[in-house]
């Protein structure tokens, strides 16, 4: 396995959004370094991607705010989230979403040698996936592959241990996947655990990306509530209603004061987290900041 670097990255402090942790990373480089050090230190982590839906799913449900509270990191999986930040903490904090972040890790994965395990989607959606990572990444070590439906979860957590895996990304959907990773992440021994949607279906090429455009300026959610096939009108309303609602929560908070202390997230070199100068309207810096780069996966989907 390919050291990792001697230069350690402390985790920038989360911005709670709405009571749910949202960690600032400033670059995909950033967010994978920091899971690089918990991979190489053999520490139990759970990520997870956060949205909008999630965090107005959690606000209502309790079971789920309290595996969210859990998580080790809360990525900020799109502009909603970022825009909440902009108006709760006066902070720019840049799209990390989970796909993204997914295939950005599996690259790293390549490089590292780390084992990775894929667990979850349709059994035709988990097997060109494999198919397609190890194509593009031929030093990428899948140490076992699970679709996702499957009766038996101390059979697929065996499966997991016995693979050695150090990774193991879980694509069940929200917020199935979060609920399966909280009740067997003290059995499963890889170190680092997340969520990925539909990542594998991305990987696969069963799901396509948005637009160019949709994805500069965080609008993916938009094109998808259009175009995505499977939606009936009823789970279109039901997921923008969500969001409006979501909105409706923060600009209350924002207005009330709530939420508004700004905490100090540094780095191991002592630099702050927030690095990017305050626009005068949140809107504005949202939107041009578009996702964070980097060099892997701007070929993919969020989730």
């Amino acid at each position: 396995m390919t050291p990792s670097s001697p230069t350690s990255v402390a985790m920038p402090r989360p911005l709670p959004i709405l009571g749910i942790g949202v960690v600032p990373f400033d670059s995909y480089a950033e967010a994978v370094k920091c899971a690089e050090d918990a991979i190489a230190a053999g520490r139990k982590t759970f990520w997870v991607a956060v949205n909008p839906e999630k965090i107005h799913t959690a606000m209502k449900d309790s079971r789920l705010r309290a595996v969210l509270e859990q998580a080790d990191a809360g990525l900020c999986d799109g502009i909603g989230v970022a825009l909440a930040a902009r108006l709760l903490h006066g902070r720019v904090v840049k799209r990390c979403t989970g796909c993204d972040l997914f295939f950005h890790l599996i690259a790293r994965a390549a490089e590292a040698g780390w084992r990775v395990f894929l667990l979850g989607a349709s059994p035709e959606s988990n097997e060109r996936a494999c198919a397609s990572l190890t194509a593009r990444y031929p030093s990428l070590k899948i140490a076992g592959r699970q679709h996702g439906y499957f009766e038996d979860s101390q059979e697929v957590v065996r499966a997991i241990n016995e693979s050695r895996a150090e990774v193991v990304f879980v694509a069940m959907g929200s917020p199935k996947q979060e609920f399966w990773i909280a009740e067997h992440r003290q059995a499963i021994a890889a170190p680092f655990c997340m969520g990925v949607g539909g990542a594998f279906d991305v990987a696969s090429g069963i799901a396509k990306r948005a637009p160019r455009f949709f994805q500069k300026t965080g609008t993916e959610y938009l094109y998808q509530l259009v175009a995505r096939p499977g939606w009936t009108i009823g789970v279109r309303w039901e997921r923008t209603l969500a969001r409006l609602r979501f909105f409706g929560a923060v600009i209350r908070a924002a207005l009330g004061g709530h939420g508004t202390a700004e905490p100090e997230g540094h780095c191991a070199d002592g630099t702050a987290a927030e690095r990017a100068s305050t626009p005068s309207w949140p809107w504005q810096e949202v939107a041009s900041q578009g996702r964070i780069e980097g060099t892997h996966g701007d070929k993919h989907t969020t989730t």
